[in-house]
């Protein structure tokens, strides 16, 4: 390997330490969370007013997720707004949603539950149902709905920017970043001439490593949101209360008792205990308690179709 050669690798392989190692700096730089003290002694009495189960899922993750949606119609169920209609066989293991026979006071309703409840009436027409098999129908609402709750919590000031926007352009530049690396490994080579050997070293140094950046890139950018000071440390108290609630629903017969127990100071009902259990990612916890506890199905309370539901979530 001439001298020239071996500068030609030296400064690729510098080239691609310095693109793998830029999301990483950034990261460090902008994407961590403030330290803040996670134990049980940082339990809060109540939520900040207005604070459902979809907008503690954000605060949480840190982004809005597919559990949000999940925790939002939850919410909405809570309400006795919408239930969850099991459906049969050949179908089976799904639920469709059904509006309740009561009218709703929407103005008691957060802005973004307010506005998923509507797409979902709106989608119903005079049916007041949608079958399982069409709940993608709903997938723009949904959407809404999660960019809704991600500007709302940087608007109260719990995370820096909209996690959809900062995810969004760090994976635009990972793309750009494996593009880069496949034309330099492949057909640039060629037609800029350049001598065999030199090509197979250095443009695939180049390229391997430009695509190894992007890869980096584009993992590192799920975790590129962060949360503000006080978004921290409302995260670490919901965390202190989802310990607590999944204590108290392993130690629990029945999701009554859950309720009884308080491990949520301002829940009151099973079907808001559903709503949180899922907001903190523990509908599977909560699915098993209704299993073991058949009697309390007869009861009614929480939405039907609830295991159905538990499912497909």
């Amino acid at each position: 390997m001439t001298i020239l050669q071996i500068c030609f690798v030296a400064v690729g392989l510098a080239i691609d330490v310095a693109l793998a190692a830029l999301p990483i700096l950034a990261w460090l730089r902008q994407g961590r969370d403030p330290y803040f003290t996670d134990d049980d002694s940082v339990l809060m009495p109540s939520p900040p007013p207005d604070f459902t189960p979809g907008l503690a899922s954000v605060v949480l993750q840190g982004k809005s997720t597919r559990g949000t949606i999940s925790a939002g119609l939850m919410d909405l169920a809570s309400r006795n707004l919408i239930a969850f209609r099991a459906e049969p066989f050949p179908i089976g293991h799904r639920a469709g949603i059904e509006l309740t026979v009561h009218r709703p006071h929407l103005a008691h309703l957060p802005a973004p539950e307010a506005a998923l409840y509507q797409s979902i009436v709106a989608r119903m027409g005079t049916s007041r149902h949608i079958d399982s098999l069409f709940l993608g129908s709903l997938s723009g609402a949904f959407t809404d709905f999660a960019h809704a709750l991600d500007e709302l919590a940087v608007q109260r000031g719990w995370l820096q920017t909209r996690p959809g926007v900062v995810i969004r352009n760090w994976r635009i530049l990972a793309g750009l970043e494996v593009g880069a690396g496949l034309i330099l490994f492949g057909w640039l080579s060629r037609l800029l001439g350049v001598s065999t050997e030199l090509r197979d070293i250095d443009f695939a140094v180049l390229g391997i490593g430009a695509s190894i950046a992007g890869a980096i890139t584009y993992f590192v950018s799920g975790v590129m949101p962060a949360r503000t000071k006080e978004g921290a440390m409302l995260a670490a108290m919901l965390n202190a209360y989802r310990r607590a609630l999944k204590a108290t629903i392993a130690q629990a017969q029945s999701l009554e008792q859950v309720v009884v127990m308080r491990p949520l100071p301002w829940v009151g009902t099973p079907t808001e205990q559903i709503a949180w259990a899922v907001a903190f990612n523990l509908d599977r916890q909560i699915d098993s308690l209704l299993s073991q506890s058949l009697e309390v199905s007869q009861t009614g309370g929480w939405p039907t179709g609830i295991r159905d539901w538990f499912s497909i979530i």
